[in-house]
């Protein structure tokens, strides 16, 4: 076997249970923003002893493609302590030539090395990919606990059968001190035994068993269960004395994606992006597998299901920003490609932008990105304009309304900023963040930098610059503006602080007005969010959410600080300001929400107050028996036919629709503009002068010239034509039949 291959120990393993026979989360979190989790489920091989890194495809678990990489070049699995008794994460080396290294220290060959919660795990010469040890605190002490309930239960077991047996062996003592002998009946007399035994089971009363599905993961029971415990939690557990403005004294917890739902490229997804729109009752979730989870909470219940998944893309590119339009009515979506897609609140794609051209270096001559998007925002007041900034060092401003399109896909207009460092060299945006005001819009860049432009011009330098805000070439991943746009938070996951700004200050040498430190992360795409009023800040780390009171300038102390949840961390945070709740997306892929009965409405008090739909026993067990797939529909029912865009509604007969249908050539029956020349053909005005329209009738009869020489056609041209003038047929009169030198050659002669 694979394992004797190796030398895996024996008592190597990859199931780790909690109290619950759940698994313990202990993951591979990668410096890109994946994690992979160290569990059975990883494993190709079915393997329940060890996962194998290597390049090889069809044995490796973890396969990294790169030249550094051997085919089989480390393995991990937990293995006791023989000590202490301890379970411990161990790495084993396989003996590749570039070897492992954890925390900068050299494994040794066919060597093995204990590793534990936050160490640095580098394989082979791949810097870009450095692996984080991510494993709970309290692995051990489940471990110890489980062995004992273990041998305490092997040990009942054995006082079971010690006592069955001997009850056994008492029974077949008495039946054979009384004479009886066990025959065991076959043939008739069993067949008549089994028939005496169903004529008996009639004459009982009738018994019903309630049908109890089994419990799944994906399904909504489980998780609503999950929810209602996380909801009373936060209730128990939160002693400390808080302003009575931050709603976090009650939550709930929306569950992760199905394993079954088929979209993306792996279920094991991160929630990069939150969007809710100015009204509350929308919440998308932008996940890293390129799909959206839409979420209506007029219409969910306490399951916390989607109405809705889609699929951007084609499921080619991670979703790393979301932002609705100030009406509600649009979502725009920026993916790690070069084309944000716009989408309306049902999900449907309604345009798309263009993709500029890569050979052209300055990027005010392309009609679009041509790198990745890092960022895209939403004009606070003007619903038709939109922002992105992109690697390729631009920013650039989108008009929905009267912006061109190339087939079919939106192109850029005048509004083309180029982001440029201290020495004038092209940076890399980051993030882009438009102002409450929408006068003008902050970006923040590759180098450090933090610069805030004008959106009624272009500019070759923006109006306010802070250079290396956060240190030289530390890259600045978030920016958000509080709700009057006088504060502006950076965030950066390098130095694992949070700055806040004074915007309208904002100059070369100014000073940060908090500096909040000690705020770790895994992930580019965590963010921080403003409260409603402006006066708390929130912001959520490994396994926390923290509330700062900016009043405290001088003491960045949290007032208030919640255990979300062991071994995740909070990726992406959202304040929204009508509906005064928190929202969070974590690691695992859950949504969490925090909110107050009193002070928060509607969002998340809409499916708690309605609860989980009852259903009977009798409908369960009919919906687990029902067909699943294409022969579960039933073709002769029309289920809501009036949402399809066929059958909505006409809009509405607007100024606004009445200007674009008078721009449409078709729609307004413009005639044809007039043409001059020689009109070829119908249904055109184009013109031709005489020389083309000659060339294009030659072509057009002498087409089939393949294969012919082209000296025998010119040939035959002359059979029967005369090229020369009338003046020269008829008798011609000869002058001289010699020449004069001819003459005088013959009189010699003679």
């Amino acid at each position: 076997q694979l394992e004797d291959e190796l030398n895996i120990p024996s008592g190597a393993t990859l199931t780790v249970q909690s109290k619950a026979s759940a698994e313990i989360p202990s993951l591979l979190a990668v410096s890109s923003g994946s994690s992979i989790q160290i569990s059975p489920k990883t494993s190709v091989n079915n393997s329940t002893k060890f996962l194998l890194v290597g390049r090889q495809a069809n044995t490796s678990d973890i396969r990294i493609n790169h030249k550094s990489i051997s085919r089989k070049h480390a393995a991990l699995y937990f293995l006791q302590d023989p000590e202490t008794s301890n379970l411990e994460l161990y790495l084993k080396d396989l003996g590749g030539k570039y070897g492992c290294s954890v925390n900068g220290t050299k494994v040794e060959k066919q060597g093995s090395a204990v590793l534990k919660a936050g160490d640095k795990l580098v394989l082979g010469n791949v810097r870009e990919q450095v692996f984080t040890i991510n494993i709970p605190i309290d692995i051990v002490l489940m471990h110890n606990e489980l062995n004992k309930g273990a041998k305490e239960e092997e040990n009942d077991v054995c006082g079971q059968q010690n006592k069955s047996e001997s009850a056994n062996e008492t029974g077949d003592a008495q039946e054979r001190i009384n004479g009886g002998v066990k025959t065991a009946l076959t043939g008739r007399a069993a067949r008549e035994a089994e028939i005496a035994a169903m004529m008996e089971s009639l004459d009982q009363a009738p018994s019903y068993t309630k049908y109890k599905p089994i419990n799944d993961n994906s399904n909504g029971a489980s998780e609503v269960s999950n929810a209602i415990e996380s909801h009373e939690a936060v209730q128990t557990t939160q002693n400390i004395k808080m302003d009575k403005r931050i709603p976090v004294t009650n939550s709930i917890t929306i569950p992760p994606p199905a394993k079954n739902s088929g979209l993306g490229k792996s279920n094991s997804s991160l929630p990069t992006t939150l969007s809710l729109d100015p009204a509350g009752s929308r919440l998308f979730v932008g996940m890293s597998n390129a799909t959206i989870r839409l979420y209506d909470f007029n219409g969910m219940d306490l399951s916390l299901q989607p109405f809705k998944n889609v699929l951007i893309q084609e499921g080619r590119y991670s979703i790393v920003s979301t932002t609705f339009s100030s009406s509600g009515d649009k979502l725009i979506v920026g993916t790690t490609s070069a084309q944000p897609v716009v989408l309306d609140r049902d999900g449907n794609e309604i345009i798309e932008f263009n993709k500029g051209d890569m050979y052209v270096r300055d990027m005010a001559r392309t009609d679009g990105h041509v790198a990745n998007i890092t960022g895209v925002d939403w004009h606070p007041f003007e619903r038709d304009l939109v922002l992105s900034a992109s690697f390729d060092g631009s920013v650039r401003i989108w008009d929905l309304e009267r912006g061109k399109t190339k087939f079919e896909k939106l192109c850029s207009g005048n509004l083309i900023y180029r982001i440029k460092d201290s020495m004038g060299k092209k940076s890399k945006v980051t993030c882009v963040k438009f102002s409450p005001t929408g006068r003008e819009f902050a970006c923040g860049t590759n180098c450090g930098s933090i610069q805030i432009w004008n959106t009624t011009k272009v500019g070759s330098r923006p109006d306010k610059v802070i250079y290396d805000a956060h240190g030289k070439n530390i890259a600045i991943h978030s920016l958000v503006y509080n709700y009057d746009g006088t504060k502006l938070a950076s965030r950066c996951m390098d130095d694992s602080c949070v700055k806040i700004w004074e915007a309208r200050k904002l100059t070369r040498s100014a000073k940060p007005y908090l500096l909040i430190n000690d705020l770790n992360s895994n992930y580019e795409y965590s963010n921080s969010s403003f409260s409603p009023d402006g006066k708390f800040f929130c912001v959520g780390t490994i396994g926390q959410l923290k509330i700062y009171n900016l009043a405290n300038g001088s003491d960045p102390e949290p007032v208030v600080s919640i255990d979300v949840a062991a071994g995740v961390s909070v990726i992406t945070c959202c304040w929204h300001k009508k509906l005064n709740q928190i929202i969070l997306g974590l690691s695992d892929g859950s949504v969490r929400i925090f909110y107050d009965p009193i002070r928060s409405s509607k969002g998340a008090l809409l499916p708690v107050s309605k609860g989980l739909r009852k259903q009977d026993e009798l409908s369960l067990l009919l919906a687990s028996r029902a067909p699943t797939g294409s022969a579960g529909i039933n073709l002769a029912d029309i289920q809501t036919p009036h949402a399809l865009p066929m059958f909505r509604d006409p809009e509405k007969n607007t100024k606004r629709k009445r200007e674009k249908e008078r721009q449409d050539p078709v729609k307004s029956k413009r005639p044809d503009m007039p043409g001059t020349g020689i009109k070829v053909s119908e249904g055109t005005s184009a013109g031709l002068n005489f020389q083309q329209y000659n060339l294009t009738s030659a072509i057009q009869k002498n087409k089939n010239i393949a294969g012919k020489d082209p000296r025998n056609e010119l040939f035959k041209y002359k059979e029967g034509k005369s090229y020369t003038k009338v003046s020269y047929d008829g008798d011609v009169k000869v002058l001289a039949q010699k020449t004069a030198e001819q003459e005088e050659e013959e009189n010699e002669a003679n």
